[in-house]
């Protein structure tokens, strides 16, 4: 694989308890072209979260390193990595993080990069393809589960990030909403994003171009690349 589109390694971060220290991942590298779709599978307390969170430069490694499309995201500053993150990134959180006081459309618009336009066309695109058109004026508490995980989908990729890490995407929803989310994705995929997907289940794996296990967050074997039928290019909203 040449010139990745992420590109991690030696990554290492302890968790601190009372009684000492416990693994959160371990020495943990990861190549990820351009157009993959990566699915990491483990148990719960596999390290799966802290590993998203390290690739998304939200948590500091306490050694290894990170770049994503080249740039080393911890020789920046906070400020610039915020920055970075904000345009380059997208993120799907298993507990969705919505914000209580904004309706549907207005919670798509804030995953919306600082000095990006705000005229909505994207957002309504992402709402109406998600299935949320008769839903845009409401507030998350009024959403189900599954709407809000749609909301949250949109939200990510309102700014078409060339990367997306999702946390568990599908870990609350029933499988008409978890086949959508999934079948989504992996329409961004195909448009030419780029998908890191955590889980601990096995639904994504037929979307996946990389396979890897974690185990007491450490790689349980040799990366698997998985046959990929043929598709055609799928464009976005």
């Amino acid at each position: 694989m040449t010139s990745p589109l992420l590109e991690a390694s030696d990554l290492t971060r302890n968790h601190a308890t009372r009684p000492g220290a416990v693994a959160g991942v371990v020495g943990l590298s990861l190549r990820v072209g351009r157009g993959e779709f990566v699915v990491i599978g483990g148990p719960s307390g596999s390290g799966k979260s802290t590993l998203l969170l390290l690739l998304g430069a939200l948590l500091r490694p306490q050694s290894g390193t990170l770049r994503i499309g080249g740039v080393d995201l911890h020789a920046l500053d906070a400020a610039g990595r915020s920055l970075f993150r904000a345009r380059q990134v997208g993120f799907v959180f298993q507990m969705f993080h919505l914000l209580p006081y904004l309706g549907v459309r207005d919670n798509v618009l804030a995953g919306l990069p600082p000095g990006a336009s705000r005229s909505g066309t994207e957002a309504d695109g992402w709402i109406e393809a998600l299935g949320l058109s008769d839903r845009r004026d409401a507030a998350p508490a009024t959403l189900s589960v599954g709407e809000r995980q749609r909301v949250a989908l949109a939200r990510a990729l309102v700014k078409r990030p060339p990367l997306l890490l999702a946390d568990e995407p599908t870990g609350n929803l029933d499988p008409d909403n978890t086949s959508r989310v999934l079948d989504h994705l992996d329409r961004y995929r195909r448009s030419g994003g780029t998908v890191v997907l955590v889980t601990h289940g096995s639904e994504a794996d037929r979307f996946a171009t990389q396979r890897l296990h974690l185990e007491a967050g450490r790689w349980a074997g040799p990366p698997f690349f998985p046959p990929i039928p043929p598709s055609t290019p799928s464009s976005l909203p």
